[in-house]
């Protein structure tokens, strides 16, 4: 993965527990997960 990917990552997970609820760590990893497959999928078709 790209650095800059990693950091962009690492600053959505930051924002999404901010909104820290019981039981939304999941819903906060597949957020993420869905956004990772989002943009290799980007990044192969580019």
């Amino acid at each position: 993965m790209k650095p800059e990917l990693i950091e962009v990552l690492r600053m959505r997970w930051q924002r999404l527990r901010i909104y820290r609820r019981p039981g939304t760590v999941l819903v906060d990893y597949r957020i993420l997960r869905n956004f990772l497959r989002i943009e290799q999928i980007a990044g192969a078709a580019a």
